[in-house]
């Protein structure tokens, strides 16, 4: 509808100078005006611009994919005369097709704005007036909805001095259930007077309720009603299937004198008729959530309470969120736990059946008590086919420093700590890799307009085994390109002898240091393997590698090929030594061998 209402305000300039043929300018003047960035407009049969009825064989718009959107004969009846009065009347505007294969690909470059701009029709300089909008046969492409659709579409528009009214209808015709949308909707700039009713419905196995997985695939309904002024409005919801009530709620706006605008949401019901029944003793017979807050127009937002509560679960919080979107304060406390006890099934569709004892989950931070928040939490009992843990402990503690008073930048840091105790993998081989407990850490930190992420640490611990790891990651919003040194280390390489498929002994450090993007693939890196005593179930490898042992590579790839600088091995007085180069087009390596007693070996090895 936007694209169609574009159309007919794009006539308007043309009509004075269209005394030459419609195609050329007329035709170049819609396609210029019509794209933009990313979007690409072409007019096929352009007639009719200087009569009451103009008509346009094909419109398509397109993005770097392709076609997404076609309009085929669409015609525009409309009253010229009008137009000396400043209105625009049109008494059709239709389309026999509109063919919507998918949605358009967003704009990378379109960067929303920081501030509140509040909510406005926009002032056009005619008035609007469309008896009719209309398609008999509108469709939607699987990607938009999973399936192809196929329905017809009737509306109506009037747009004139700030004030808007809009009806729509649309029927679905194909071989699918039943389905219709009717709204209508008013709003008025001067008044902020907005009158709302909106009724969908669908029949058992429709689109919605096949999108949302309900059980069964029921008929559905959904209801919303609300009428008033955005300083005063109030709206009520209402969620059917099969012809009872399953969710219901109110929703309120309202501003005082100074321009704040207040919100509350309050929308409870029984919903387990809507999930698996899995997960009805999670969700119980009372689902409820219930939300109140404020925005000012410095867009500082102040959600003065969330509460979230399910037979299993309970959520209470708070947020406020500066103009600049850091916050202010925030605080979440939650509790997860059926109240007899006893494990209780998460409702996580498509992940793993996941079963949990009990969580807690603690989160706070207020600058007017200073710069520093902190997290706590636990889960107890956790059980999955492929997993049982019998506890996790995450604490988490940092700063969100503003800087105001020097100038600097905002700066946001964090140090996390976690523990999980009673690991017992249904994989043998994982559960003799991993222990029965492992710890990490890890620090970051964010500078604001700095497109990096800083990383302290990254660290995990076993038994014994560990690995750290420090750097960066920058281009978080271009593309990531990582830097920074690791370091493993593994005091008994046996516990990965099953995992890796063959006997393994001996300890090894390994150390790396470089750069890379995993998205590019390309990468600059220097890495050394220590060794001592390693074993790996083959008798003379076994012999060569008894004592000390050194890997050194240090190689560069990018898009000329990839770089040997540097390899060299040390085992058993054996040395290796190679570099060169590979590529597509052809590549040289150089390697050279020093073996000066092959005694070490074992067996009946001689000589050098």
């Amino acid at each position: 509808m936007r694209i169609l209402l574009a159309i007919l305000l794009l006539f308007l300039p043309m009509v004075a100078q269209a005394q030459e043929d419609d195609r050329g300018t007329l035709t170049a003047f819609l396609e210029d005006n019509l794209s933009g960035a990313g979007r690409k407009v072409t007019v096929t049969g352009f007639a009719g611009a200087l009569s009451s009825r103009a008509t346009v064989e094909q419109l398509t718009i397109a993005d770097d994919a392709g076609i997404w959107l076609t309009l085929n004969k669409v015609v525009l009846d409309w009253n010229r005369l009008a137009l000396l009065t400043g209105s625009v009347e049109v008494n059709e505007l239709t389309a026999d097709e509109v063919i919507l294969v998918r949605a358009p690909n967003p704009d990378p470059n379109a960067i929303p704005s920081p501030e509140a701009k509040g909510f406005a029709l926009p002032d056009l300089p005619v008035s609007v007036q469309i008896g009719r909008i209309a398609s008999p046969r509108v469709v939607l492409g699987v990607a938009l909805l999973g399936q192809d659709i196929e329905g017809s579409l009737e509306a109506s528009l009037t747009l004139s001095g700030g004030e808007g009214n809009a009806a729509l209808d649309i029927v679905r015709q194909d071989a699918g259930p039943d389905g219709q949308v009717k709204l209508t909707a008013s709003y008025a700039n001067a008044t902020q007077q907005l009158d709302i009713a909106l009724d969908a419905n669908e029949a058992a196995g429709g689109i919605a309720a096949t999108l949302l997985g309900l059980p069964g695939a029921p008929a559905a309904r959904l209801v919303l009603e609300g009428s008033g002024p955005l300083s005063d409005f109030a709206a009520t919801t209402r969620l059917e299937t099969d012809g009872r009530e399953r969710l219901a709620g109110s929703l309120t706006l309202t501003q005082d004198e100074a321009g704040a605008g207040r919100f509350a949401v309050d929308l409870g019901g029984d919903i387990a008729p809507l999930v698996l029944p899995d997960y009805a003793a999670f969700f119980g017979p009372d689902v409820r959530l219930v939300a109140e807050g404020a925005r000012a127009e410095s867009g500082r937002l102040d959600l003065t309470r969330l509460n979230v509560r399910a037979r299993a679960l309970t959520l209470d919080g708070s947020l406020v969120l500066a103009g600049d979107g850091l916050p202010e304060r925030f605080s979440l406390n939650g509790r997860l736990g059926l109240p007899g006890g006893g494990p209780v099934l998460l409702p996580l569709p498509g992940a793993p059946r996941t079963e949990v004892a009990g969580a807690d989950l603690t989160l706070g931070y207020d600058a007017t008590r200073g710069e520093g928040w902190t997290l706590a939490g636990e889960v107890t009992g956790i059980s999955r086919a492929d997993l049982a843990v019998a506890r996790v402990r995450l604490d988490g503690s940092g700063r969100i420093a503003r800087r105001v008073g020097n100038g600097l930048p905002p700066v946001l840091g964090a140090s996390f700590k976690f523990a999980a105790e009673g690991l017992a993998p249904a994989d043998a081989a994982l559960a003799a890799a991993l222990g029965d407990a492992v710890t990490g850490e890890a620090t970051l930190s964010w500078q604001s307009g700095d497109d990096r992420l800083r990383i302290g640490k990254l660290a995990l611990t076993g038994a014994d085994y560990g690995a750290i790891a420090r750097g960066r990651v920058d281009g978080l919003t271009t593309g990531f390109a990582v830097t920074g040194t690791a370091e493993v280390t593994a005091d008994d390489l046996t516990r990965f002898a099953a995992i890796a498929g063959r006997p393994l002994a001996g300890a090894a450090r390994l150390t790396a240091t470089g750069n890379g993007s995993p998205l590019g693939g390309d990468f600059d890196v220097v890495t050394e393997v220590e060794g001592t005593d390693l074993a790996v179930g083959q008798p003379e490898a076994d012999n060569l590698l008894r004592g000390s042992s050194t890997v050194v590579l240090s190689v560069e790839r990018d898009t000329t090929g990839t770089m040997l600088r540097t390899l060299e091995v040390v085992a058993g007085g054996a040395t290796v030594q190679a570099n060169g180069q590979l590529a597509s087009a052809g590549s040289t390596i150089t390697a050279k061998l020093a073996f000066p007693d092959l005694a070490v070996l074992g067996g009946g090895y001689r000589g050098r």
